[in-house]
């Protein structure tokens, strides 16, 4: 598991940079409000880093089709899977994101309506 998060190359370091800051957010929200609208902010943001990370690496992959005589087929599917490590993670960060954000919006009543 933790091979997949190392593939994912310099986005998942930022992708996970950002999880931490998410986390450090929710933690400080246990006691009293405390930046709640960035906590979904930044899961947008990582969603939004996760799939330009898997543009970019689907790029590079199909601009390396026209060797293919020097790329093996398993070398540019391993490839594509590995960009989509990223994208997937981007998703994941941002489902938890407005999860967090939902409860403790709901905890403390911030919503206007």
């Amino acid at each position: 598991m933790i091979d997949a998060f190392l593939n994912g190359g310099p986005f998942m370091m930022l992708l996970l940079i950002l999880l931490g800051i998410i986390i450090f957010i929710s933690v400080k929200n246990i006691n009293k409000p405390y930046n709640t609208n960035s906590i979904v902010l930044l899961g947008i943001f990582s969603a939004l880093v996760g799939i330009s990370a898997t543009y970019i690496g689907i790029d590079s992959a199909f601009s390396s089709v026209s060797d293919i005589s020097k790329i093996s087929p398993q070398i540019l599917i391993n490839g594509l899977k590995t960009s989509l490590i990223t994208s997937i993670t981007g998703g994941i960060i941002m489902l938890v994101s407005t999860g967090l954000w939902y409860f403790f919006i709901r905890r403390y009543n911030l919503l206007a309506v």
